[in-house]
């Protein structure tokens, strides 16, 4: 007996033996477990931690080692037990840790993001992995040119849909941004995708919005689900209790990103445990601080609470983010959006503002009303988002080519009202005017006099589109339906290319939405007007007549 115990303590490193409890029973656990992926990844990265700890004494980093050790032997033990979550749990944690590890020596050498394809396979591998699910290069500090500035400044967008706002930034501003969205629709991430744009497929409230990739991110958009807000629903996201409820949520949000403001009696000194006047952060995780929202009849409207979450979060983890955007219904409640700003307003986004813009002023063929609001670091954009003069006025007419003088038809495929005979909802309008705002129930708008229906390439122009937009379904059937409630869902681009043209600075944000909307709805004249340049351009020249006199030799 006493041979096999002095056999099984000295197959354990020297670190593992002081720290296990009972040696024997360990080491008999620890040769059990043997060969399993996750204890392997647990006894490399305390293998790592522990030599860090030898080189560069210190509490820190004897701490992170003496951690990781007894990790190892939680994983042996979930592993003897059958518990492979909470060996997966081990085995992650590890991991993770080797990745910052590895991407802080990476950094102290000088790597960059665009030297990522000389690394060697494994450590190219676990940054991936580390990254997942955003680019890698993500993890490194983006480029800056000779005055310090960020050459391609990062944005996420979430709730990105099918791509209106990114579109509005890269096709129409066309900045020089790195923009990566998120989406849990298959349907619009399969659009957007198509349409040359980054897309993660996920749900927004399931991603760490504290991701070691997110700390260079210069600004975050959020366009949440609108449908508790909009007047044509149920609105219950204003109903008294739900807006209560979203009050309290951010207002937890804030404290647990450490952003809540500690206020004393007759406006003495925080407390000395107070940093900048902020209490310590609260001791709950995300998931938890969503939780309470479960408890709304309509879960999208909590989806507002991600506005505070995200870059508070952002913050918190030592990002570096500049500016919030949101885009939502022109009908949400106020006191919404007072406490959101508050929010941001209190953990340093002084400036606050909102507008409640409609597409139609900005080139649009479509109504579309939204309430935008946005949030900076820094002082107020001296760029102006209000038209200098009128935009031309698109019909629907015009957009899906018929003469004029008729009329098309909301009702679409409606249930008939057996009281009247007539399709619930819906009206008759006039085609020689803008359109309505479109809803998911355009794929069903008629002309009244013949019947005809519109088409999908018509209702994605109607809300800024270009006609050869790759809208896509994911899923049986050809998803008429799910490409039409994009549609309705997404951010005009024009409205976007304004916003962002203020946030960016670029002061030639209307001539270039001007551009693309004259390119959209009046593609004949601009091909006209092309032709006739190209004509004063290369024609041929004629000499002209030389009048004066030769001179006189």
């Amino acid at each position: 007996m006493i041979e096999t115990e002095a056999v099984q303590q000295a197959a354990l490193p020297e670190w593992l033996a002081d720290v296990a409890v009972d040696q024997e029973e360990d080491a008999a656990v620890l040769d059990r477990a043997a060969g399993h992926p996750d204890l392997i990844e647990c006894r490399r990265t305390a293998d790592l931690l522990v030599d860090l700890a030898q080189e560069n004494p210190g509490e820190e980093a004897e701490g992170w080692a003496l951690d990781a050790m007894l990790r190892v032997i939680q994983c042996a033990y979930a592993i003897a037990d059958g518990d492979l979550v909470k060996a997966n749990e081990c085995g992650s944690a590890a991991k993770g840790e080797r990745a910052a590890v590895t991407l802080d020596r990476l950094e102290s050498e000088g790597t960059t993001a665009d030297r990522l394809a000389g690394l060697d396979q494994e450590t190219y591998e676990l940054l991936q992995w580390y990254a997942a699910p955003w680019p890698m290069e993500w993890l490194f500090p983006p480029a800056k040119d000779t005055q310090g500035r960020v050459s391609q400044p990062r944005i996420v967008v979430l709730f990105t849909g099918p791509g209106g706002l990114t579109h509005g930034i890269l096709r129409i501003l066309r900045a020089n941004v790195d923009v990566v969205g998120v989406d849990l629709d298959r349907g619009a991430v399969a659009t957007s995708t198509a349409a040359g744009y980054r897309v993660i497929h996920a749900d927004v409230t399931d991603l760490d919005p504290e991701h070691p990739c997110l700390q260079h991110v210069t600004g975050i958009a959020l366009t949440p689900p609108c449908q508790a807000y909009n007047p044509s629903g149920l609105r219950k996201g204003h109903y008294a209790g739900a807006i209560e409820l979203i009050e309290h949520t951010v207002l937890e949000a804030a404290a647990a990103a450490g952003f809540h403001p500690v206020v004393t009696p007759n406006g003495g000194d925080v407390a000395p445990r107070c940093e900048n006047g902020y209490a310590p952060r609260l001791k709950m995780t995300w998931d938890e601080i969503r939780e309470p929202l479960e408890q709304l009849e309509d879960a999208r409207a909590g989806l507002m609470a991600e506005v505070v979450i995200w870059p508070l979060a952002m913050l918190a983890r030592g990002g570096s983010v500049e500016w919030v955007a949101v885009e939502q219904s022109s009908a949400l409640p106020a006191r919404i959006e007072a406490a959101l700003m508050d929010r941001l307003s209190e953990a340093g986004w002084h400036t606050t503002e909102a507008f409640t813009l409609d597409a139609i002023d900005y080139g649009s063929a479509s109504h579309r009303k939204r309430r935008l609001m946005a949030a900076y670091r820094g002082e107020r954009p001296f760029v102006d988002l209000t038209p200098t003069q009128p935009f031309p006025v698109t019909t629907f007419a015009a957009v899906v080519g018929w003469p004029t003088g008729r009329t098309y038809l909301t009702r679409g495929n409606r249930p008939v009202d057996p009281a009247t005979g007539r399709a619930k909802g819906g009206s008759a309008r006039s085609a020689d005017l803008p359109s309505t705002c479109v809803t998911a129930t355009a794929y069903g708008w008629t002309c009244a006099e013949t019947g005809a229906r519109i088409t999908q390439e018509d209702i994605g122009r109607l809300v800024g589109f270009p006609a050869d937009y790759p809208w896509r379904h994911v899923g049986r059937g050809r998803g008429v339906r799910n490409k039409a409630q994009q549609a309705a869902d997404v951010v005009c681009p024009m409205v976007s290319a304004a916003l962002f043209g203020r946030i960016l600075g670029d002061r030639q944000w209307e001539t270039k939405v001007r551009a693309y909307v004259e390119e959209l709805y009046r593609p004949a004249a601009v091909e006209r007007n092309g032709q006739a340049l190209l004509r004063r351009l290369f024609a041929p020249r004629v000499p002209a007549q030389n009048t004066s006199r030769s001179p006189v030799a």
